[in-house]
């Protein structure tokens, strides 16, 4: 194990360990730790941090509240909010994280600053499906239906012999369904769609049907893309991406390579190192199983979303997608997240304003969502605007099936005089 994902690894679960209850799993119940970490000067410190494991159905889906509640997708989203309010600091000339001003109204990450991921185990999806040797049982003759065990008579034809395959280690086969059309209308054993590596794949999971991708597909892209985002993108000349991985538990090296690197249609991008690291999150899926020996566990429902504030932090709870503690009777403005689409369109609307024209939004400005399955033009007009909407296009050419996700009630309008503002 090397020493940078062992010093990233322990830094993260101490880190966790010092935590409130909140939102933590009971004894028999387990989750995912994913985590930030900023290394600045040879110091490092956690900015992000997030578990959980669940994700909403498509029928749930809106602006204000968080459809992917993995915690890899809840950390990365985490983070957007940390470099928009490192941002607002750059404006009222307050000491900064991790950006500073550049020309024009654009940011740049300062020197000798890097930033890592950390997750407890393997990300789902493409990740988690590994190659071992050919299975000889596999390769051997069947016999004819009806013959059993006798030989065959002298006068029949031998059938060729079966081309011999690959074989995948069921152990570590994924849930994910494959996002080929053709995989997706029928992805039974018999159609084999696990078996095959580098495709989009969705959630794994029992739930309601939800479309949101792997974990291993979203990672992938935003190091592509960049992990600030694309709302970000036009604040920011170049991308931000991680500096190395360090994933705990028992995984394939070579499969999350893959996953996350070796699909990527641009080759000139520096693939960043991959530490394996000790499974010691207290709350992992084989060390709840070891405490609880012969009692049932299961995935816990909510999730910790944890977040640097300058001397200050933000420690909140969620279950399926809004703060815990939400009934149906709360209005969605005190229910969502500071991470949903809705209130991170209202921050990075805020910053443009106070960059362009010196001031904010008005007072009465709010996020509302849309009646109708359509997307907002002020949304689209963030990412259209930068040099993101090029290489997002570069990358859906090369994944065409990214762009065949059913798209429900996602994006949010900007003007509104019947909310006011919080």
């Amino acid at each position: 194990m090397d020493s940078l994902g062992k010093k990233i690894s322990e830094l993260c679960n101490q880190h966790y360990n010092q935590l409130p209850k909140k939102g933590k799993p009971a004894t028999n119940q387990w989750t995912v730790l994913s985590a930030v970490v900023m290394e600045h000067s040879g110091i490092y410190t956690v900015i992000t941090m997030a578990t959980g494991t669940k994700c909403v159905g498509e029928n749930q889906k809106c602006p204000h509240v968080v459809s992917d509640s993995h915690a890899e997708v809840l950390c990365l989203r985490l983070f957007r909010l940390f470099l928009l309010e490192d941002m607002m600091r750059c404006l009222r000339s307050e000491e900064s994280f991790c950006l500073e001003r550049g020309s024009g109204c654009q940011f740049v990450v300062k020197k000798n600053v890097y930033f890592h991921f950390y997750s407890s185990c393997v990300m789902c999806g493409d990740a988690t499906i590994s190659q071992t040797l050919p299975d000889p049982a596999e390769n051997k003759i069947a016999d004819n239906k009806g013959v059993g065990d006798k030989k065959r008579p002298a006068t029949q034809a031998t059938p060729p012999p079966q081309t011999k395959h690959v074989k995948l280690d069921e152990t570590s086969r994924t849930g994910a369904k494959s996002l080929l059309l053709d995989d997706f209308q029928s992805d039974t054993l018999k159609n084999r769609s696990w078996r095959r590596t580098s495709v989009l794949r969705t959630k794994p999971g029992r739930g309601p049907v939800c479309l949101s991708l792997s974990c291993s597909d979203k990672l992938m892209k935003r190091q592509f893309l960049g992990i600030q985002g694309g709302l970000l993108s036009r604040f920011l000349s170049h991308p931000i991406r991680f500096s190395s991985f360090s994933i705990g538990g028992e995984f394939c090296l070579d499969s999350v390579k893959r996953a996350l690197f070796d699909r990527l249609p641009d080759n000139t991008i520096v693939q960043p190192p991959v530490y394996k690291v000790e499974d010691i999150f207290v709350n992992s899926v084989s060390n709840c199983r070891s405490r609880c020996k012969d009692a049932e566990v299961q995935s816990t429902s909510s999730s910790i979303l944890w977040l640097k504030r300058g001397e200050e932090f933000q420690h909140l709870a969620s279950v399926k997608g809004k703060i815990q503690g939400a009934t149906k009777s709360s209005s969605w403005t005190k229910t969502m997240l500071p991470i949903c689409r809705t209130a991170m369109l209202h921050k990075a609307w805020s910053l443009n304003s106070l960059l362009e024209n010196g001031d904010s939004l008005p007072e009465n400005t709010q996020m509302v969502p849309f009646e109708e399955d359509n997307f907002s033009e002020q949304y689209q007009l963030f990412k259209s605007k930068s040099w993101y909407s090029v290489k997002k296009q570069e990358f859906c050419g090369h994944f065409e099936g990214w762009n065949r996700k059913m798209s429900r009630l996602i994006f949010s309008s900007i003007e509104s005089n019947d909310i006011t503002k919080k």
